[in-house]
């Protein structure tokens, strides 16, 4: 994700905790947690290879809609632990911003990495921490946890407002190592529901090269 995006999302007080199974809240918004057919996975999305990165441990598969457009974003070197996010990789849904780069982004999927030497928290707890940082009045939409080898992770849909727009944003944060990677899809409240599949779609397809579970490509 761009930086000033991600410093919006860490301002956001969330009611977050860690905790174990499946912990789902009462939402307007759709929060899909399973995929759809591969009819639609096949015809609906493309299975992308990002190996831009010069670092083969942020090499990862993904999955995102056919028509969305990979930015030219790669990572040259390790982030510095100071919590900094780097942007590993950027997606976006076509629209006005290719033509006009003062017009506002709307649908946007991103893969970025933070360093967390000597953090011994689990992903989920990471992500409570961060984003109970700075209370600004955000709210907790929804929420799925899972066990993983680093300890639960926790997937989340938050809403709030940026100028006149109220954005969604679901993120999911996982941890390889000392290094914690957040998968973020953010779209206008207005517009999330035609983009909530999508997000859904690449947090789960979402593969380290170096994790040797990657989704195939065609």
């Amino acid at each position: 994700m761009n930086l000033s995006r991600y410093i919006a999302i860490c301002s956001i007080a969330c009611a977050l905790s860690a905790c174990t199974g499946v912990n789902t809240l009462s939402s307007k918004y759709p929060f899909p947690t399973t995929l759809p057919s591969e009819k639609v996975l096949d015809t609906q999305y493309q299975r992308l290879h990002h190996d831009l990165s010069p670092i083969p441990a942020y090499r990862f598969r993904m999955m995102v809609p056919v028509e969305w457009k990979t930015l030219a974003t790669k990572i040259e070197k390790d982030p510095a632990a100071d919590g900094t996010p780097s942007d590993i990789a950027v997606f976006r849904e076509p629209g006005d911003w290719m033509t006009d780069p003062q017009t506002p982004i709307k649908g946007e999927i991103s893969v970025s990495v933070v360093n967390v030497t000597g953090n011994k928290q689990s992903p989920a707890e990471w992500l409570s921490t961060t984003l109970q940082k700075n209370a600004k009045g955000f709210t907790e939409l929804n929420r799925h946890s899972s066990p993983s080898a680093a300890g639960e992770v926790s997937d989340v849909l938050i809403e709030y407002k940026t100028g006149s727009d109220t954005l969604i944003t679901r993120m999911m944060a996982f941890r390889s190592g000392d290094k914690m990677f957040v998968i973020t899809g953010s779209d206008t409240a207005s517009e999330y529901e035609s983009n909530a599949q999508a997000f859904n779609v690449a947090i789960a397809t979402f593969r380290l090269d170096s994790a040797g579970k990657n989704v195939p490509t065609k």
